[in-house]
């Protein structure tokens, strides 16, 4: 199986004014496909710096072409 496509949802969870939880998230797609994990962590950290947000859930969804 090979990876064609590869997205990033980092989200966060705040908390609103009436006591309700609100939940925040940015994607970002057509990444390297031969990125590693740790590739993926140092991107979200960098989001992070850049934003001043703090992402509590990184998810990571692939496609793959079977053959």
């Amino acid at each position: 199986m090979n990876i064609n496509h590869l997205t990033l949802i980092l989200t966060q969870t705040t908390t609103s004014p009436e006591g309700k939880p609100k939940k925040a998230s940015r994607r970002f797609t057509q990444l390297k496909t031969d990125a590693s994990r740790e590739d993926l962590k140092a991107f979200s950290q960098m989001i992070e710096k850049l934003t001043g947000e703090q992402y509590d859930t990184i998810e990571l969804t692939t496609s793959e072409n079977i053959q």
